[in-house]
């Protein structure tokens, strides 16, 4: 019985570290977790992983993830963007160009191209590479 409850806290301690893994995932440049139906399709799919998968999918992420997440809030609070454009930022890091972001979030193309240049104005970027250095910290 215990050793079901240290089981049960042990694959509880996984999920919490996964989730904000998952919650960068993206689907047709849309946040997974921002889609109910693809949110709750992963919790139902975490819930019925085998513990020795489990244990996989941790390790992995955990070598391939520096330990390392990105808080886009903590990070526009700094140099203090707008909610428009810690979306923007999140995009880039996406692996999504300026066109794509406008695409996925439903707004003009020009009215994104503007995000980004307030983005790189205010991170002290000149370009979007010098943006996602600043990002990862590098």
């Amino acid at each position: 019985m215990a050793e079901e409850d240290e089981s049960s806290k042990e694959r509880a301690k996984q999920l919490d570290f996964i989730r904000p893994f998952l919650n960068q995932f993206r689907g047709d440049g849309v946040k997974i977790s921002s889609e109910p139906v693809w949110a709750e399709r992963i919790e139902e799919i975490l819930a019925n992983l085998e513990p020795d998968i489990l244990d996989d999918i941790t390790g992995r992420i955990r070598q391939s993830s520096e330990n390392q997440l990105i808080d886009f809030e903590a990070f526009g609070k700094t140099h203090k963007l707008t909610p428009a454009e810690i979306k923007m930022v999140d995009s880039v890091v996406g692996g999504l160009s300026v066109p794509e972001h406008a695409a996925a979030h439903n707004i003009s193309v020009n009215t994104a191209r503007v995000h980004m240049q307030r983005v790189l104005e205010k991170t002290g970027s000149n370009r979007q590479t010098d943006l996602l250095r600043k990002v990862f910290g590098r």
